[in-house]
């Protein structure tokens, strides 16, 4: 079963191979959160309760050190602990999460557009960043397979 370290990991790896040139302005914290079979991901400013509760997860200097003091929390579905899930679709919905992020939307950077998805701005920042592709192999794995995975009974009926 995958944990946080294993999200953190691959969140600071895409960070560094794609998204480098975003500016990591406040703490960031990635998490699984409830089985959810729609919601893949999501990306929001924690409010005071979940702040408190991930920094009393988290090594406390990487909070100090940053200059805004709001934290940005990076929720995934539970779904993706269990490794029948290739990593790579784990690590594209990182990467459209990373993408709001970029966008300014539950980050302090400034906000680029008036709507998340807006004129398909997702896909065209996967695309500049080398990314579109594996989207596109997610994508395809998840409408192959998601329903056996989320609906294992699904099969019988």
């Amino acid at each position: 079963m995958r944990d946080r370290k294993y999200l953190e990991n691959l969140m600071y790896d895409l960070w560094e191979e794609y998204f480098s040139d975003i500016p990591r302005k406040n703490l960031v914290l990635i998490k699984f959160g409830k089985y959810s079979k729609r919601q893949l991901g999501s990306i929001k400013i924690a409010n005071e309760y979940t702040k408190i509760k991930s920094l009393l997860k988290k090594n406390l200097d990487d909070y100090d050190v940053q200059d805004d003091k709001r934290v940005t929390v990076i929720t995934m579905t539970k779904y993706f602990q269990n490794e029948i899930v290739p990593e790579y679709v784990v690590s594209a919905t990182i990467a459209h999460e990373l993408c709001h992020y970029a966008h300014g939307f539950s980050s302090p950077l400034e906000k680029r557009f008036d709507k998340p998805h807006q004129g398909n701005v997702i896909n065209k920042e996967l695309a500049k960043r080398g990314l579109l592709e594996s989207q596109r192999l997610a994508d395809k794995w998840l409408k192959d397979n998601w329903v056996g995975i989320v609906y294992p009974l699904h099969k019988f009926f």
